[in-house]
């Protein structure tokens, strides 16, 4: 839930709550996407001061365990030959019904031997929050899966991320992903505004998991007031060390998120929802961040992995 300003791109580039956070750090000449920031609200029927209040509508509510105390357990993983099981996408397609008439507008399969560099830029800068680096060495591509994997031990630390190269106004965006285990590390999946302009022109996190055990995942919307960052949010538990299927539909008058084809967040307040183009980010950021996640430790694996099967995005009518 915390904000992200990027930092510098290197040579390659929903519980419903509402929080009031800090921006971090200036952002260099060059943008190297995002930061992924947050907490899980403790109380999510709290009211805070921010003079707008959004209206949402939360499905399924689910449980209001902070992810700072989650345990510290981490080091199981799925095994190395996981395959992605593709008859749930057919699943999840079949469980919602979408009366809006999406367009194809991009995305990535991830089918070929090596990252389409026409379609995503590897960041190539310090690792978000400022910890270790994010090397263009941790993206890689084969049998289907785009994969970005962090190394604890590697100096000070490694991860990466990479960012879609074109951006748009409103749009549907939908991915298969899952985390391996393993303190320290986020994986966060997000739209970042094409402006680089934060919190002014807001930022839609459709998938943050940053638990060891990666226990719950959530949904942010964010938007300023005052110039301040300020955020709605959604949480799903879950085990998200499986392939899970999320979506974010965002349009003028709504911002939708499910999980697995089923609705769980949604908000129509309109002053909370960006009206400037945006662009996906997938990423593995390295922690400490306070009140979101630790840093790694003795019990983080030598390499945790962000894996993605597929992604895809489409533009509102």
């Amino acid at each position: 839930m915390f904000s992200r300003r990027p930092r510098a791109l290197g040579a390659g580039l929903v519980v419903a709550a509402v929080a009031l956070l800090a921006g971090c750090g200036n952002a260099p000449e060059l943008p190297t996407g995002p930061a992924s920031q947050g907490q899980l609200l403790a109380a999510p029927t709290t009211t805070p001061a921010p003079t707008t209040t959004p209206t949402t509508t939360t499905v399924a509510p689910t449980t209001t365990t902070t992810p700072t105390t989650s345990p510290r357990a981490g080091t199981s993983r799925a095994p190395r030959t996981t395959t992605p099981k593709r008859t749930a996408v057919a699943a999840a397609a079949a469980a919602t019904a979408d009366p809006v008439a999406w367009r194809p507008a991009g995305g990535d399969e991830f089918g070929g031997g090596s990252l389409d560099a026409g379609s995503w830029s590897a960041y190539d800068s310090k690792g978000g929050f400022g910890h270790g680096l994010r090397k263009p060495e941790a993206v890689s591509q084969a049998g289907g899966l785009l994969t970005i994997t962090a190394k604890a031990r590697e100096g000070d630390g490694v991860s990466g991320g990479v960012r879609y190269a074109k951006g748009q106004l409103y749009g549907s965006y939908e991915f298969r992903a899952r985390t391996d285990a393993g303190k320290g590390f986020s994986s966060a999946i997000l739209l970042w505004p094409d402006s680089e302009k934060w919190p002014e022109d807001g930022e839609l996190d459709i998938m943050e998991v940053p638990t060891p055990n990666r226990d719950i995942a959530h949904a942010f919307v964010h938007y300023a007031v005052g110039g301040v960052d300020n955020s709605v949010h959604g949480g799903l538990a879950g085990d998200y060390t499986k392939w899970h299927t999320f979506r974010m539909d965002w349009l003028p008058d709504r911002i939708t998120w499910y999980v697995d084809g089923v609705k769980r967040f949604e908000t129509t307040d309109k002053a909370v929802i960006p009206t400037t183009p945006m662009h996906p980010t997938i990423q593995l950021d390295q922690g400490p961040k306070d009140n979101w996640m630790d840093g790694p430790d003795e019990s983080t694996p030598d390499e945790v992995r962000l894996q993605v099967d597929w992604f895809r995005i489409s533009a509102a009518p």
